[in-house]
């Protein structure tokens, strides 16, 4: 959208759809909510073109297995939206759109270790939250994940409402979990395949009612946990007590890029890409590897990859071609950045530019486990909770910030480019000096202290900003 362009009803100030668009420094945002079960080649192909036909050509996977097209203006939105409706991806009333919020384990229909495919349940879920009044007024934020486990399961994405499938030896069950991940949420107790879907229901028919009775609405299933406890939730129809040890909580946590490259079981070839950002033409490429007829598709996951079920043995020379990470040992799947200008108006910095540059400063953080996040502004768009390390884009330059600490006096500000690879490179060295075997990043930091990790690393990197 052009800068003296008047926005239209249609344009939301966040958490954008395809019938609600967003005002950008590019232009208009369109987000497609997460296609669960995939993309067949022919959605991926129209989704392509119009991104490049009506767009600027440019896509984006998001941490919540999304898929956003940028660069439309108020003249070429209605045909995007006309041509995008015909795949099936989307909805015509804005409210159904804004809280169809339900991500399903990608490849769990395809993946041997998983308990089951989950993909008619999440169907399922996501139907019963629109088609429902009284949920379409729930802040647009809320939503659910419904995990089959496996390989590929989702036990880091945190959500409002968690459905997690886990075979016993009296058939599927679900755990139904709230506010967090597989680690951090409250358990409310198991249900029956059956079960999952009223259960989960009724968990957010119950928070509304919470929000319409306190004076200060929680705007997140997490936050109404923190005041309220789990007692608002008990007590549902189906739903059995917890009881004996947890198998979700046991289960070691899924290793970071495992789903990358070819599957061992030949059941996905997966592809992430960098720091989110794909273009029409690498969406095409994708769809070209999806065997014709296969009934097989491009899987959208939360990690800012797409699983390719059903390719060929020659997938993964193809998808390299394309500029594509396929190695789990790749610094850059610990990296992410925000859009950043001109992409965005708020932004101070072009992030996505920096942000390649930044890689190799921080290999010292990143090889130990750290997280980098570069924001473009203090809002912190894009940015995920395990961040260890955040630069914030301000006016005078980054401000360096660590672990869960992003609200409080940063490191060291006013860092130009150059300046914050010195200091990311000098945080690297600090930490691996200190970390004790089996430590994690954030608590070798946590222990030194900020006031002597700040005069550590100010002493490495050689002088200020």
């Amino acid at each position: 959208m052009m800068q003296n362009e008047k926005p239209g009803p249609w344009v939301r100030e966040a958490c954008p759809g395809v019938a609600a668009p967003m005002a950008t420094g590019d232009g208009l945002l369109l987000r497609l909510r997460h296609p669960i079960g995939g993309l067949d080649p022919e959605q991926a192909r129209t989704i392509a073109r119009v991104a490049r036909q009506y767009g600027s050509g440019a896509l984006e996977l998001t941490n919540r297995a999304n898929l956003q097209l940028r660069g439309f203006t108020a003249e070429t939105l209605p045909a995007a939206q006309e041509e995008l409706a015909r795949t099936g991806l989307t909805d015509a009333d804005p409210a159904r759109e804004a809280v169809r919020n339900v991500v399903a384990s990608p490849v769990a229909d395809r993946d041997p270790e998983a308990a089951a495919d989950v993909r008619p349940l999440a169907r399922a879920l996501a139907e019963a939250i629109t088609a429902s009044p009284a949920l379409r007024e729930l802040p647009p934020k809320v939503g659910a994940v419904v995990d089959g486990g496996g390989r590929a399961r989702l036990d880091d994405l945190p959500a409002d409402v968690r459905l997690e499938a886990v075979a016993t030896g009296a058939g599927v069950r679900y755990r139904v979990a709230v506010g967090g991940t597989a680690r951090s949420a409250a358990v409310l107790g198991w249900v029956s395949a059956e079960g999952a879907v009223p259960a989960a229901v009724a968990v957010l028919e119950r928070f509304r009612a919470l929000r319409e009775a306190a004076a200060e609405p929680p705007r997140r299933l997490a936050e109404a946990v923190d005041r309220f406890g789990t007692e608002p939730f008990q007590g549902m129809a189906g739903l059995e007590p917890v009881s004996g040890a947890d198998p979700v909580a046991r289960r070691p946590a899924a290793a970071s890029g495992d789903f990358l490259g070819r599957d061992p079981q030949g059941a996905w070839v997966g592809a992430a890409f960098p720091f989110g950002a794909l273009s029409a033409d690498q969406l095409v490429g994708l769809a070209g590897l999806v065997e014709p007829g296969s009934g097989t598709t491009l899987r959208v996951t939360p990690w800012r990859a797409v699983l390719v079920t059903g390719a060929g043995s020659d997938a993964l020379p193809v998808l390299e071609a394309m500029g594509v990470i396929s190695d789990p040992a790749d610094p850059r799947l610990r990296v992410s950045a925000c859009i950043g200008a001109p992409g965005c108006d708020s932004a101070a910095a072009a992030t996505r530019a920096d942000a390649p540059t930044l890689v190799d400063a921080a290999a010292d953080l990143l090889e130990r486990g750290g997280r980098l996040h570069v924001s473009g502004c203090e809002k912190g768009c894009g940015e995920p909770a395990a961040a260890t390390v955040v630069l914030t884009a301000l006016e005078d330059g980054y401000a360096l910030t660590v672990a869960d600490d992003s609200a409080a006096e940063p490191l060291q500000t006013g860092l130009a480019p150059e300046a914050a690879r010195r200091w990311l490179a000098a945080l690297g060295r600090v930490v691996a000096t200190e970390q004790r075997q089996g430590e994690r990043v954030e608590k070798t930091m946590e222990r030194l202290g900020k006031s002597t990790l700040a005069a550590r690393v100010r002493r490495e990197a050689g002088h200020g900003g």
